[in-house]
Order: structure tokens, then sequence, then C-alpha cells
């Protein structure tokens, strides 16, 4: 569980793998008339004024980006307007440079014949379309039906595809299920980028840090249950390191080798790879010559928990406090391991029979990784 591979490029290719995947760029564009409240979803999203928000339609002035680590807003300006015409942005093919566009509608005004032009344009583009019908909370519920009638009618949206959500960028009403929509329909590999970045939806990304630190765990129980001593710990290290960079990543901050090590010496452990093992087992009660599995499993959990408190306070917290979160989680999930796990013959045979091509090196420690994952994500 909490111990830290002697070696340290496992290390840096974990640190690596997590910055590669949180430095991509989805790209969401909102698109619109005038009037519809495209720099306000843009805020509403991003959960700070990002963009100038105006009731004149030419004040934005051009396409504006809002790039921040790996999530890349485009707001497009009031189309319609001589600056940006919607020639003009046919003619620029701008819907086809995003991943995903937000066709933003004004809920105060009926669909017209330009907005079913910008959204056939929408739909003959690359991009995945999502529909927001914004200025809901000025609409009662039989205008919201009206509304949702006319959708169905000039644009053959469909409710039960999710093809539209009413929301209120000034109320925030309905943007945590648009924000949930736009991160499912995103590529696999840029999800968690977008998570990680928007502001709208608070619960989305501590329900992914959560299944993170909790798959992980189960990992670790399952290395475990080889047993592996305290001294080989290189399928473990990397891992958990992992782990603790994805959830600085979540939180917006960019985790180096060094702020893990940070972590750790606040935790208790002697800075360096080598004796952080050694220090951070020595929190976990009961711990011998060997991990066991629910030591791994609850020490992971611990470190995950951990980190996600010290990440989210900008690594700002007093190291007694963030001791006691680490002892009382490992207390915690090692009763929920003890008391709800089962262990899996199969799965534990399967274990077994990886790390025996591993000890006749027929598999890479980065193989055994991959192989082991896939096992424990299948037994889940």
């Amino acid at each position: 569980m909490t111990t830290f591979s002697v070696s340290e490029t496992p290390i840096d290719e974990a640190l690596n793998s997590v910055r590669r995947k949180f430095e991509m760029t989805p790209k969401v564009a909102i698109a619109g008339f005038g009037k519809a409240g495209k720099s306000s979803l843009f805020n509403a999203i991003y959960g700070q004024q990002v963009a100038a928000v105006s009731m004149r339609t030419d004040e934005t002035q051009s396409t504006q980006t809002e790039s921040r680590f790996g999530i890349n807003f485009t707001d497009t300006p009031g189309i319609g307007t001589g600056k940006f015409s919607l020639e003009k942005v046919d003619q620029m093919a701008v819907f086809d440079r995003q991943h995903v566009v937000i066709h933003v509608l004004n809920g105060s005004s009926a669909i017209s014949a330009e907005d079913e032009k910008l959204h056939a344009l929408i739909e003959r583009s690359t991009a995945r379309r999502v529909t927001a019908i914004n200025k809901v909370d000025i609409l009662d519920e039989r205008e919201q039906r009206e509304y949702a009638e006319s959708l169905m009618e000039k644009l053959g949206l469909s409710v039960r595809d999710r093809d539209f959500f009413f929301v209120s960028a000034k109320k925030r009403e309905g943007i945590d299920r648009l924000v949930r929509h736009i991160a499912d329909i995103l590529p696999d590999a840029m999800q968690d980028a977008f998570i990680g970045q928007q502001r709208a939806d608070i619960s989305l990304k501590e329900k992914r840090i959560r299944t993170l630190i909790y798959s992980k765990a189960a990992i670790a129980g399952a290395v475990a249950l080889i047993p592996i001593p305290v001294a080989d710990i290189v399928i473990l290290t990397p891992m958990q390191v992992a782990m603790v960079t994805a959830i600085g990543y979540f939180h917006g901050v960019a985790v180096t080798k060094e702020r893990v090590l940070e972590l750790l010496s606040v935790l208790g452990a002697a800075y360096g790879l080598r004796e952080a093992a050694r220090q951070l087992v020595k929190l976990i009660p009961g711990v011998g010559s060997a991990v066991s599995a629910s030591v791994a499993f609850a020490g992971t959990v611990a470190l995950g928990e951990a980190a996600n408190l010290w990440f989210k306070r900008q690594m700002q917290i007093p190291a007694e406090e963030l001791r006691q979160v680490f002892t009382a989680t490992v207390a915690k999930a090692r009763e929920d391991f003890e008391t709800s796990k089962t262990t899996d013959s199969d799965t534990q045979a399967k274990v077994e029979g990886l790390a025996a091509r591993r000890a006749k090196g027929e598999l890479s420690d980065d193989d055994f990784a991959r192989l082991l994952e896939e096992v424990v994500g299948k037994a889940d």
C-alpha cells in the first residue's frame, strides 16, 4: 500500500503519463445568435467571469478562447452580426475544429429561420452537438413544454435522446446536467481534463476522484494477495503516485515529483522515495513484513483521500489535520474491507498467475500492471 518505489524511473513515467492525459485539449465551442446568453453560459461553466458579458449583440468582437489546463472553450461572437456572419462561420469551418458545440438558444424568443440554419450547420460538422435553451428562469412549465415541442418540430430534436437542455446561466439552473452530458460525449481520453476544469458541477469532480481512489485501492489489494513484501513495491508505487498526481490535476494543481514528496513529508514520510515507504507504512497499525490485502486497500484509500483534501485546499492545511485524516481513513477503510470484501478465488488465481509470469521475466512491470488492472477491473 503506502509504499514508494526505490526506482525513480517508474515514478517519472507515472507522472508523465498523467500529465499527458490532463494536458490534452478537448475543444468545446459555444455558438448562438446575439442575446442568447452565450458569454453568460461560458462563465457559468467556468464558474468565473472569463468572458465579457453585454446586452449588445456585437460586444464580443472575435472568437475568444479560454485555455486552461487541458480544456479549451471557444466563445463565438454574436453570429448574425456583420462582423461574424453565418456564412463566415461556414467558410471558416469553425465547428469542424471542435469536439463539442453547444448551440445556445434564447428561451425568451421563438426559434427563428436563422436558428434552424445554424443548427443545420452544426449538424453537418464533425463536432458533437448539444442544444441549450438559455433563460429558462423566465419560462413557466407550459412555456417550456411549448418550446420543447417547437424544438422537436423545427430542429428534429428528441427529449429521449437528450438532444437539448433547459438552463439558466444567470441563476445556474440546469448547468450541472449540461456539464455531465458534455463530459459523457467527449472522447474518453479527454473527459477527465474537462471534468477537472469545469466549475459548474463539483459533485461530478468528487465522484470521479472517488472512483479513481477506490479502483486503485482494489488493484493494490489484489497485488497484496500475492503477497508482496514491503521492499518489493515496484508495482504499487507508480500506481499510487499516478493516483495522487491525477487528483492534483483535478484540483488545478500541476503536480511534480517534488509536490508528491511534499505531501508524503506532511504525512510523516522522510524526503526521498527510498525512505517514504518505511515511514508511511508506520502510520498503518498491524503491518508486518508483508503488506496484507486489507492494508494495501486501506492505505491506498487513505493516501487518496489525504491527497484530495491536500489539493482541494491548495496545499494549505495543518500537517496534524492531514495526518489525522489519513489514519482515520485507514481505520475505516480496513474495517470496510474486512467486513465486505470477499476473496474471489478465480481473481486471486489470475493475479498469482500474472505474478508468476512476471517473476519468470515473461512480463515487464508495465505489462504486469496493465494486465492486473484488467483482471481486477473485470472482477469488480
